[in-house]
């Protein structure tokens, strides 16, 4: 492996960039969607809501916010590991679009949830770093799930960041087609529809756009 040849096309240097992806573009996502307590300390949802818009409306153009900012920051830094570790991906560029996207939808929804159920914007990134760094250590971001136990191996698969990892290494090391990434969008995309389900229930039922 030459950390700055051409010729690197190792899982690890997928497992590297990819971990380190996930995990930036989680704080990044998170930020962002916990930047509704400072909207709402300014007054931007008072003046928003007056105009014909719902709160549905604000949370969903957040969620595409999300996801816009997510692609990119996911490509961004995957252009990044080409330069530097070798990791091909101007075959696979359009799969691997695909799955940043999906990937960037389950880390926006979680973004939103913990707005949701935060009192507090010191609550949120509390909870947040949290959560984010336990599901980086166990979804396999700081390095492979198979050297953990079998049952955090078990557990690992219920978050977001397994199934983005097993994502990037599909497309970037096993090269597999479309038809063999489609349970993995599965997952991530019924990951992002409870997520976000929860979110915009509790977001009906808080208080933070009174």
């Amino acid at each position: 492996m030459q950390v700055a040849g051409k010729d690197v096309k190792s899982p690890m240097a997928t497992l590297l960039v990819g971990g380190w992806a996930m995990q930036f573009l989680l704080f990044a996502v998170t930020a962002s969607a916990t930047a509704l307590f400072r909207e709402k300390e300014h007054g931007i949802f008072q003046r928003v809501l007056s105009a014909p818009v719902t709160r549905a409306d604000i949370l969903w153009s957040k969620f595409l916010y999300g996801i816009c900012l997510g692609l990119i920051q996911l490509v961004v830094l995957f252009l990044a590991g080409h330069l530097l570790y070798g990791i091909e991906i101007g075959r696979y560029l359009p799969l691997l679009v695909l799955v940043c996207v999906f990937a960037a939808a389950a880390c926006t929804s979680f973004g939103m949830l913990i707005a949701a159920v935060s009192p507090t914007p010191e609550s949120a990134r509390g909870l947040s770093t949290f959560a984010i760094l336990l599901m980086c250590a166990v979804g396999g971001a700081w390095f492979p799930v198979s050297f953990m136990p079998e049952f955090i191996q078990k557990f690992s698969k219920l978050t977001l960041v397994y199934w983005s990892m097993e994502g990037f290494s599909q497309v970037l090391w096993a090269h597999d087609s479309l038809s063999d990434l489609l349970p993995t969008l599965g997952y991530l995309s019924l990951i992002t529809a409870v997520v976000m389900g929860i979110s915009v229930w509790r977001f009906s039922r808080g208080r933070i756009f009174d």
